[in-house]
């Protein structure tokens, strides 16, 4: 129903007072919407006399009010003064009700934000990635106001830019970053801001607050042939992105703790090469191939990230071994191979007390662990050692044969290859060295091994290709 139906629910009051004034005034009242219509369940009696005169409610003109008639206006003149009380408690009536369905409307509405943020920090626990945040970020809100297109962009704390895009390209997000002013008047706000781009699309800029300002903006888009975003929605945004911005600012300075740890790692990696006049570069290696397999056995972005770390480290314990035994040019004897054994334990001690991840640790501890239990220093086997312990142990190993030592020039890339493979489920993990294959059949297209691609020696390069097809196919059999 329209008119005061909507704005009140009490309505008893109302029946009594269009009561009265037909027994005692003899004018019928009639409840009209904000069209002039009758309300039928709030109609004074039956039919409208001929003199008619109509007393509003003095809302925002939603409401209506009360069309008087009676046999001649001077009964209208004589019931006035009780008709104004009435309409005057009408008025306190629907003011009170109207502030009761705001205030219950903004209840619902901080509900539904504070629901939305609930269910998308639980979506979210865990995830340390900035950009994995904001793409999950985009994707959730976008869903909730029916935006078609979104991006993120922001700078890290090093000043260093970072672009996030759903349903666009980060060329098309540049584009609109670059060509429209909303960005600026968001800046300067520091507040949502709803416009319209100059191809029709409705948009919503948001600014990313941080301690320091602001470090970029959160925008979502709506295509022209669509109603634009309402109100609701910027507000909606606006509230979400107070939050969201103080998750981005810690995994901003996440990224930047997270960056500081890993130059440190790779310092005390380049300490412990430099020990070692033949293994000058090796973790470094090491690392880039571990990333590149781990990347080819879809693993997470964060396990990726978390085993280039182990893969720094993992010869950490080689400070613990004497020069003369990691510089021998000649075959070590059976106690100074026992002495170069001792390196992971020596890596399991350092690290153990620093308390870092205990993955890290146990890579380390594990890398020279071989699936028969032929390996040291635990003599593990199969499952029981760690997947990144599999994948580090391949990637050290191909990096070994591959580099020059005291007592061996490097081998081939082939030959590496065919010791692999040769102990395929014997010494290593069939699935790690397959990716390995994969990741080398691509070559330079691989980006964690583009540094070192063109220093590895092949026996054919020509035909390179068909002898990695050719291991490839071997071990699917």
């Amino acid at each position: 129903m329209a008119g005061i139906l909507d704005h009140m629910e009490d309505t008893a009051f109302l029946d009594k007072a269009l009561a009265s004034l037909e027994s005692t005034y003899g004018v019928r009242a009639i409840v009209t919407g904000s069209a002039g219509e009758p309300v039928p369940a709030k109609e004074g009696g039956n039919g409208v006399q001929p003199a008619v005169r109509f007393f509003p409610f003095a809302t925002d003109g939603t409401a209506g009010g009360l069309e008087c008639s009676a046999g001649d206006a001077a009964a209208i003149d004589r019931a006035e003064p009780q008709i104004r009380i009435y309409v005057s408690c009408i008025n306190a009536v629907l003011r009170r009700e109207t502030e009761i369905q705001q205030l219950s409307n903004e209840v619902l509405d901080l509900s539904e934000e504070i629901n939305f943020l609930f269910h998308l920090e639980k979506k979210m626990l865990g995830t340390k990635r900035l950009r994995i945040f904001c793409e999950m970020t985009l994707s959730e809100i976008a869903k909730k106001i029916k935006a078609d297109r979104a991006f993120v962009t922001l700078q890290n704390v090093n000043m260093e830019d970072l672009t996030a895009c759903l349903n666009m390209s980060d060329e098309e997000a540049s584009g609109i970053r670059g060509r429209h002013t909303v960005f600026d008047l968001a800046s300067r706000r520091m507040d949502t801001v709803l416009s319209t781009l100059d191809n029709g699309m409705s948009v919503l800029v948001s600014p990313i607050l941080v301690k320091d300002g602001h470090a970029g903006f959160m925008t979502f888009l709506r295509d022209g042939d669509k109603r634009f975003f309402t109100a609701y929605e910027k507000k909606f945004v606006g509230i979400l992105n107070s939050g969201i911005s103080s998750m981005i600012e810690a995994l901003r300075l996440y990224d930047s703790l997270k960056e500081l740890y890993l130059n440190t790692v790779k310092a005390l990696a380049a300490a412990i090469d430099a020990k070692d006049q033949y293994t000058h570069g090796h973790s470094f290696r090491v690392a880039r191939y571990t990333i590149a397999i781990a990347k080819a056995m879809n693993l997470s972005e964060e396990a990726v990230l978390d085993m280039e770390i182990a893969a720094f480290m993992h010869d950490l314990g080689k400070i613990g071994v004497p020069e003369s035994v990691l510089n021998k040019k000649g075959k070590l004897t059976p106690a100074e191979y026992e002495e170069m054994k001792r390196h992971p334990h020596f890596t399991g001690r350092i690290l153990e007390p620093i308390k870092l991840p205990e993955f890290i640790v146990t890579t380390a501890l594990q890398h020279h662990e071989r699936l028969d239990g032929s390996g040291y220093p635990l003599g593990l086997k199969g499952d029981k050692i760690t997947l990144p312990a599999r994948i580090v142990a391949v990637a050290d190993v191909f990096d070994a044969l591959t580099s020059d030592r005291p007592y061996r020039p490097a081998l081939t890339v082939e030959k590496a290859l065919q010791h692999l493979v040769d102990g395929i489920d014997t010494e290593f993990d069939r699935d790690v060295v397959s990716a390995l294959i994969r990741t080398l059949k691509q070559g330079t297209n691989i980006r964690e091994l583009t540094d070192i691609y063109r220093d590895l020696k092949f026996t054919d390069i020509q035909h390179l290709n068909f002898f990695l097809v050719e291991l490839a196919n071997m071990l699917v059999k």
